[in-house]
């Protein structure tokens, strides 16, 4: 059993994530050239900031709900 609270967090959370992901990889995807280099530079440059992003909007929603007394 998930309490309410913790349902709710990961029902405001996840679409968030979602759309920032989606956001980086359509940059990414769209900056690639007409050779295999820079699509593999532009796959990594993808992740390293998804990696990054995810982590640092975790911590954001960590304070926000933390502040909200969630």
């Amino acid at each position: 059993m998930v309490p309410s609270q913790h349902f709710w967090v990961g029902m405001i959370k996840s679409p968030v994530f979602a759309i920032v992901l989606a956001v980086i990889a359509c940059k990414q995807g769209l900056s690639v050239g007409g050779d295999v280099g820079s699509l593999g530079k532009r796959v990594t440059t993808s992740v390293v900031q998804a990696i990054f992003m995810v982590i640092l909007l975790d911590a954001l929603f960590a304070l926000w709900f933390l502040e909200m007394d969630w």
